[in-house]
């Protein structure tokens, strides 16, 4: 009888330290949703924490290659009307440069450094390459002081990258809306960038209309670069409507 009462005695206790370790488990997930795995938020953060601890490195200029990301600008303002500085009437804007990004071959560094002071004169030197100053300052914080360059460095960079990368004429300053096939569109890319291959560049679209080109470049911004991770997100749409820059 007391053998039965001290083994029913163990199963309580046993079953409630069970329940206890369960609800402090429920209450620890319940602040950080993320136990136990990589939130997508955080993935860019630790991958840079584990290169610098890593090879104890600074964060910046640590990266493989770069992706140039060219908007539509036509299709950005019909979505867009408050954009002012991109999308005055005046402006007929076509592609303009939304970023320069540092990659790694698998994934991507982000806000490598707490500069983020633009000048007034860098300020002005920005909106040579970027359509408006508030995606300027976006973009240096959080794309351009990883490439462990100068405002100005970096810049030149994106002169650089955008010299490389040709467009097709008729996307220069199409006065009229197009309908064409999207197949058609990656081959006019082919044909007026000789060393331009398809694995190396994307065409985005939203909604069935172009939004935007990335095209993968070396660190030395010398030679297109091969890059499937990047190309996940092409348009799969079998045509592509081209809203007009003016």
């Amino acid at each position: 009888m007391i053998k039965r009462s001290l083994n029913v005695k163990i199963f309580l206790l046993s079953g409630a330290l069970i329940s206890g370790l369960i609800l402090s488990l429920t209450q620890v997930w319940a602040l950080d949703p993320c136990l136990g795995r990589v939130c997508k938020a955080d993935k860019a953060v630790i991958q840079r924490k584990a290169l610098n601890d890593d090879n104890n490195l600074p964060l910046v200029n640590r990266f493989d290659f770069y992706v140039l990301a060219l908007t539509w600008s036509p299709e950005f303002c019909q979505r867009s009307r408050n954009a002012s500085q991109q999308c005055a009437e005046n402006k007929n804007l076509g592609f303009v440069v939304h970023g320069l990004w540092p990659q790694y071959y698998h994934g991507y560094p982000l806000y490598c450094s707490n500069e983020t002071y633009l000048s007034q004169n860098n300020t002005s030197q920005a909106l040579k390459q970027f359509p408006s100053e508030k995606l300027a300052r976006y973009e240096w914080r959080k794309h351009g002081v990883c490439s462990g360059k100068t405002l100005s460095g970096y810049l030149e960079d994106i002169s650089i990258a955008r010299r490389l990368f040709k467009i097709p004429q008729a996307l220069l300053y199409p006065k009229d809306d197009q309908i064409i096939k999207t197949q058609a569109l990656y081959e006019d890319f082919l044909k007026v960038n000789a060393s331009l291959h398809s694995g190396m560049f994307s065409i985005n679209c939203r909604n069935g209309a172009l939004a935007e080109v990335r095209v993968c470049i070396s660190k030395n911004l010398r030679h297109y670069q091969l890059c499937p991770q990047v190309l996940r997100n092409s348009c799969k749409m079998p045509n592509i409507f081209i809203p007009s820059s003016h």
